[in-house]
């Protein structure tokens, strides 16, 4: 074995070990999600599929699933469009100094914790102050925000976009950067317009960055639960996700139920890692 295969097996332990404490708690809920194990039943006792069946039946359920995957496929799209904008607008800045500052100030919001934001965009939701008070100033009409169950989702997901795009503009104006600028300068000096330059050279080479942005967003997706949780004051059946309902079967004493959930949440993120994980070693082996 070589020095070289040396430094790679020494990195590589702190990897396995998580990735083997991983999948043990994995395999743990695939197990205990057989069963049938509850406050009413303390002593599991296997039933099969019958846990898979009563969850998919529960409404609760069944409408956290749609909720979190529309949340998904709504964040992967807005969070893409806007971190494009966000990232041409920033790179076509001339002061670097300016570039450095609004780059700082779309990422600020992703530093935040979630709970922190929820309680900002609440105030900011609140029906006679906030954004309320702006509208009515310029005499617009309001809009219910976080007052009606029809539009409590769509207020959250609106905050969620706020948080996420700033992430998604950084990786694209990372794959930005890498552009050389000699590329960039021959095309001014051939009297292309930024718009141009934006669309013909830049947009084409942030390929990467979209798979990985794609891949962020719709994990971070399957991980909301603070701010629905905290800006609606705990289990609001209209703004629940797969992990909030998670939590709602896992304090109810419904374990197996839980297990289920979890079991539901990892399959899809697989599905989602996955393939990122193969298409990333593809390339790195194919070097």
């Amino acid at each position: 074995m070589g020095l070289r295969d040396a430094k790679v097996l020494v990195f590589s332990i702190p990897v396995l070990i998580f990735a083997g404490i991983l999948l043990y708690l994995v395999l743990w809920n695939v197990y205990y999600s057989f069963f049938n194990w509850s406050s009413f039943n303390p002593r599991p006792y296997f039933v099969g599929l019958l846990t898979y069946s009563t969850v998919f039946s529960n409404n609760l359920f069944d409408w956290a699933l749609i909720r979190t995957l529309l949340w998904a496929g709504g964040l992967v799209a807005c969070g893409n469009a806007l971190g494009v904008l966000i990232a041409g607008l920033i790179y076509f800045l001339r002061s670097d100094r300016l570039r450095t500052v609004y780059t700082s100030v779309f990422l600020y919001p992703f530093a935040l914790p979630m709970a922190a934001v929820a309680m900002v965009w609440v105030w900011l939701f609140n029906i006679k102050l906030g954004i309320n008070s702006v509208l009515a100033a310029l005499h617009l009409p309001t809009f219910p925000w976080l007052s009606l169950p029809t539009t409590m989702f769509p207020s959250l997901f609106i905050v969620t976009v706020w948080v996420f795009s700033g992430l998604a503009a950084l990786f694209y104006l990372s794959s930005f950067y890498n552009v050389e600028k000699a590329v960039i300068e021959s095309a001014r000096v051939d009297g292309a317009s930024s718009t141009r330059i934006f669309f013909q050279i830049l947009l084409p080479a942030s390929k990467n960055s979209f798979i990985v942005v794609t891949a962020l967003l719709l994990l971070f997706s399957l991980r909301i639960f603070s701010l629905p949780f905290a800006a609606l004051g705990g289990l609001n059946p209209y703004v629940q996700t797969l992990t909030i309902n998670l939590y709602y079967f896992y304090i109810t004493e419904y374990f197996s139920e839980s297990s289920v959930v979890a079991v539901i949440v990892t399959i899809i993120a697989a599905a989602i890692v996955l393939p990122y994980a193969m298409y990333g070693i593809k390339r790195w082996i194919g070097r």
